[in-house]
This record gives C-alpha cells, sequence and structure tokens, in this order.
C-alpha cells in the first residue's frame, strides 16, 4: 500500500503559516522532548510536505528548533501583567495565574521553555535569556516600580523565577493543591522582596505598585 501524501496546504499568509508550522514543531517538542522533533513528523502534523518546511526553515530542524523556543518564549512572556491601572491584588492573580496554567496542563509553550533551558545551542541559550529577562523586568516593575535594579536585586529575582517555575512543576508531578503552591509563591516572593529592597516591604511603589 503506498504511503499517504499529505494534503494540499491550506492557503495562508506567510507568517501565519510560519506560526503553524512553528506550532506544530512546539507540539511535538512538548510530547516527545527534542528527539521527537523531525521535518517528517512537523509535515504530517501541519499537513504540509517537508519541500514547504524547508523554504521556511532551511537551516533544518535547528532551525525550526530555535522558532519554537523563540515562539514558547513570547506566549509565556505575554502572560505578564504590569498595566498600573490594575489594582495590585488583581496584578498579582493574573500573573500567578498565568504561570500556573502554563506550568500545569503543561502547555506545549512550558513544556519547550523547559526543554530549552537546558539547551547547550548558544542561540536557543540567548533566547532563553532575553526571555526570562523579560519576566524578571515585570516582575521588577510591579514589586520595585523600576526595572532599573542593582545587581543583587537582579541576581535574587533571577532566582525568585527559577524556584518559581521547579514549584510549579514539582506541583503538576505530585498533584499539590494550586492555590497551595500560589500561596507559596506569592510568601516568597515578598520575602525576596523585602531582602532586596527592606524600604519597600509593604509598601506600594510610587509608579507600579505591589510584587507580583
Amino acid at each position: 500500500m503506498a504511503p499517504s501524501t499529505p494534503r494540499a496546504p491550506r492557503r495562508l499568509a506567510p507568517a501565519q503559516r510560519r506560526e503553524q508550522l512553528v506550532r506544530a514543531a512546539m507540539a511535538l517538542l512538548a510530547a516527545g522532548g527534542a528527539e521527537a522533533l523531525s521535518f517528517e513528523a512537523v509535515a504530517q502534523r501541519a499537513g504540509v510536505t517537508r519541500n514547504l518546511l524547508y523554504h521556511y526553515f532551511p537551516g533544518g530542524t535547528a532551525e525550526l528548533l530555535r522558532a519554537a523556543a523563540d515562539l514558547a518564549g513570547q506566549d509565556l512572556v505575554e502572560g505578564w501583567t504590569v498595566d498600573p491601572e490594575l489594582a495590585l491584588q488583581e496584578r498579582r492573580v493574573r500573573n500567578f495565574g498565568a504561570m500556573a496554567r502554563h506550568a500545569g496542563t503543561p502547555t506545549d509553550a512550558w513544556a519547550v521553555s523547559r526543554i530549552s533551558s537546558v539547551s547547550t545551542d548558544p542561540a536557543i541559550r540567548e533566547l532563553n535569556a532575553r526571555y526570562r529577562g523579560q519576566i524578571v523586568a515585570a516582575i521588577a516593575l510591579n514589586a520595585l516600580g523600576t526595572t532599573e535594579l542593582a545587581p543583587m536585586q537582579r541576581a535574587a529575582l533571577e532566582a525568585y523565577l527559577a524556584f518559581a517555575e521547579a514549584l510549579l512543576d514539582r506541583g503538576r508531578e505530585r498533584k499539590l493543591p494550586v492555590e497551595e503552591v500560589v500561596g507559596v509563591l506569592s510568601s516568597m516572593l515578598d520575602a525576596t522582596v523585602r531582602t532586596v529592597a527592606p524600604d519597600r516591604a509593604g509598601k506600594e511603589p510610587r509608579s507600579a505598585g505591589s510584587s507580583g
């Protein structure tokens, strides 16, 4: 019996087509890790030909993996709220809620970001650092009212983010109540902020507000 061939791809704008292909790659990565990523598997999942994949990603699976790490970072950063017009507690609820939703499923973006966090590819490491830096900046803006951080403040918030990600993963794996996990995250963030900026403890920053 002859092998099946992908159906003719539905016509999409180039940017939409590229995102469709990257999201297909993200789904494969999330389900099976980097070993599951191949042009054949992505083409089959997206319903396109391998030639079309080569058109968008001439650098092969390495380029596609970088694109997946990039899109995963975008998805995770978009979940962070720093709008000063929102109540302080509402910002915290939204931000911790977004993290918990990504980690709890986990979403493809969360799974890909965890895979890419241990990559040795310099381009992926740079992408990881960029998006993690954006999340740290969002935490800092809410917690301290500024993104201009002293070295110790930045190091402490980076360490807090790593702790938060690890705790969310453990909470999912061990089926811990989400509200309890979020409570620990909230308390740890308060403690971190008090340690690096004791004058801010329990106070609302003039420009942005509470931590979280």
